[in-house]
């Protein structure tokens, strides 16, 4: 589903709040998130630790477990990854080589 804002409903950010923390993990770099389609589950939390030399993608089912390190599947890509732009979309990770 597309959604589209007429320029009458934008408004200017008035205010930022602190930034919250969710987990930390031993590399500094690396990305992780959520499919937005959620079709493993709307909870469910994809890692992809690091930025380069890594081809392994952590599944948590929800955050309790992503911030206790549980994860419940882990992935082997045929290639490592370059960068930290990868996204999960359905079933598939898109991500730089």
């Amino acid at each position: 589903m597309l959604i589209f804002f007429a320029a009458s409903s934008c408004t200017t950010i008035k205010n930022v709040g602190s930034p919250i923390t969710h987990n930390t993990l031993t590399k500094t770099q690396g990305a992780w998130m959520k499919d937005p389609l959620e079709s493993m589950g709307n909870d469910t939390i994809f890692v992809l630790e690091n930025y380069y030399q890594n081809n392994v993608v952590k599944q948590f089912e929800n955050m309790e477990k992503f911030k206790a390190d549980e994860a419940n599947k882990t992935y082997t890509l045929p290639y490592d990854w370059d960068g930290t732009g990868a996204v999960v979309y359905g079933q598939y990770v898109y991500y730089n080589r």
